[in-house]
């Protein structure tokens, strides 16, 4: 079990108001009025930010923000080492290229969607995982931001 987000740090910490429910570890993008959410777009391009564990509060990687509630994230730099949601169904190995799944969560660049062009890869996966068992959710790996 991931017990922090933020593994290897160079970025920076920010806060901003949750557009909607979001989990540590979700990959977010910035909203208007100062509001963020998880990124939408499959493959396309991200800020490269991340939901954090609200410690201050004495939460952990398991308590979601609420729609309005302010978000910790990290504003991730090349090399950050991130325990990043992966999307349920997914079975990465260590080095494979990830891409934003569309849902805030990553996804294996191999698997994506027919019909999308992929704009950015997001993410090296530094740790394995198989996600494809049935019942399977999306689960915390440790990925490095690219």
């Amino acid at each position: 079990m991931a017990y922090r987000i933020a593994l290897i740090q160079n970025g920076r910490l920010g806060e901003e108001i949750a557009a909607g429910v979001i989990t540590p570890g979700h990959l977010l993008v910035l909203g208007s009025g100062d509001t963020v959410t998880v990124h939408v777009t499959e493959g396309g391009r991200a800020e490269k930010m991340w939901a954090l564990e609200d410690a201050l509060q004495g939460n952990t990687v398991t308590d979601n923000y609420a729609s309005g509630d302010p978000v910790t994230l990290l504003h991730a730099v090349p090399g950050d080492v991130v325990n990043a949601l992966i999307k349920a169904g997914e079975t990465i190995t260590i080095g494979e290229q990830l891409i934003s799944a569309g849902d805030g969560t990553l996804k294996a660049l191999d698997n994506v969607s027919s019909g999308t062009t992929v704009a950015e890869v997001v993410a090296i996966a530094v740790e394995a995982n198989d996600l494809s068992a049935s019942g399977a959710v999306a689960t915390r790996s440790a990925v490095r931001v690219l």
